[in-house]
């Protein structure tokens, strides 16, 4: 995400407004943000409702805790854009745990597929948006991982950390998604091709 030029001027002082629970600052940080939310847990949520919902309880975490906010590079926005995705990420992924009430992983280390080969080019001829079309069709412990691994990039050892999972879980539940992507995009290609050829 690119916000507006001058940001690394204005953002500090919406920050420290926000510290201050200043509601009007509060009220600015969440216009600006909002959509940026919104984007970051719809690859983790489905339902709008439930993105929503996430997204507001996001920004309630933010509020409580932007006073403690460090920035951890030059850049005051690349810091403080880290650290909300972090926070709505968390939020999301917390959500779906709750709303499924049950594992979400399988720990069975022999189901590992490493050596399942899925090509690449299919996923990079994607488009941003179909690509997350895709993503949403996938089970919740595949769209997890996926999405902290290969949109978030996160290492396979943080995604065991922040999910409490084995690193090989993590690594068998990417290579799943990732061969369940590939088939879905044979799939529309195949539809594409009929379609094509019903038209002549």
């Amino acid at each position: 995400m690119s916000l507006s030029q001058g940001t690394e001027d204005t953002l500090p002082s919406l920050v420290s407004g926000c510290a201050l629970l200043n509601r009007a600052s509060q009220k600015q940080f969440y216009a600006q943000f909002y959509g940026y939310a919104f984007s970051t847990c719809h690859r983790y949520v489905s339902k709008e409702e439930e993105i929503i919902e996430v997204v507001n309880d996001g920004f309630l975490k933010i509020f409580r805790e932007i006073s403690h906010f460090q920035p951890m590079y030059a850049s005051f926005e690349n810091s403080l854009m880290g650290w909300i995705r972090r926070i709505f990420i968390n939020t999301a992924i917390d959500h779906v745990r709750k709303e499924k009430n049950r594992m979400l992983f399988t720990h069975d280390q022999h189901e590992a597929i490493d050596n399942v080969s899925v090509p690449a080019a299919g996923l990079e001829r994607l488009s941003h948006k179909e690509l997350l079309e895709l993503i949403t069709k996938l089970t919740p412990a595949y769209r997890m991982v996926f999405n902290l691994y290969v949109i978030d990039g996160y290492t396979h050892e943080e995604i065991s950390e922040i999910l409490g999972i084995a690193v090989g879980t993590s690594k068998s539940n990417l290579a799943k998604a990732r061969f369940n992507l590939q088939k879905m995009i044979l799939n529309k290609q195949t539809q594409l091709l009929i379609h094509e050829q019903r038209a002549i």
